[in-house]
């Protein structure tokens, strides 16, 4: 996959130099709650950890929601909407308790899984990684699938191809290594970058507007079964 990668990488870059002001707003707050979790203090006081805990709260859900809101203006090679109403998009009702549970379910499921090893745990991340993905594109379909259902169809999806995407996040090495010799200030070009690159993947993964939830139910379960045999879930 190293020519559909550096296409994948290039394709998100485009999108990112062309809509640079409308993303640099939609992902503002993501970075800088970013930011403030990675200097946290390993002893803070009652009330700083309180403030961190509501800090991580934001984080999770503006996260999801510049996510979710990338996948489209990827789709639609232009933004979509306000950047800063936007970041509530994963608050949404249609798409809030999928958040929540699905989320939940990942990182249940990803622990239990590094108690027995940490390399099957980290596996199984991989594996898991397109599940909200896989929701949001159900729900905006009008087939809401159910929340285990999306972690499944996620696994099914990823088999062949979890390692396309370790090796995609990998190639950001040196974007990592220019945020540290910037103090910081590249993170607010590189988290947005790194972010749409990770959606575009989800894109180029799954054939459709809607991802795999606008082609007829047995193509669907080709695309979803096409490498099962590549390797192991």
């Amino acid at each position: 996959m190293p020519n559909e990668r550096v296409m994948i990488k290039q394709e998100a870059r485009q999108y990112l130099n062309q809509n640079y002001g409308y993303n640099f707003k939609l992902f503002l707050i993501s970075v800088l709650t970013y930011i403030l979790l990675s200097v946290a203090t390993d002893n803070p006081t009652k009330w700083v950890a309180f403030a961190l805990a509501l800090i991580s709260i934001v984080n999770f859900f503006v996260t999801i929601s510049a996510d979710y809101v990338s996948l489209d203006g990827l789709r639609a090679d232009e933004p979509t909407g306000n950047p800063i109403t936007q970041q509530t998009e994963s608050l949404k009702p249609k798409y809030i308790w999928g958040v929540l549970i699905i989320s939940l379910l990942m990182s249940i499921y990803t622990t239990l899984w590094t108690l027995l090893f940490i390399i099957p745990g980290i596996v199984k991340s991989y594996s898991y990684s397109q599940a909200l993905n896989i929701y949001k594109d159900s729900v905006d379909a009008g087939q809401p699938v159910g929340f285990n259902e999306a972690i499944t169809q996620s696994r099914e999806l990823m088999d062949g191809h979890k390692a396309d995407l370790f090796i995609l996040q990998l190639s950001f090495i040196l974007w990592a290594l220019l945020v540290i010799v910037t103090l910081g200030i590249a993170l607010f070009y590189v988290y947005p970058y790194f972010s749409l690159a990770k959606q575009n993947f989800y894109k180029h993964l799954v054939p459709g507007r809607l991802g795999l939830y606008d082609v007829p139910e047995p193509m669907r379960d080709i695309a979803l079964h096409e490498d099962e045999d590549d390797e192991l879930s």
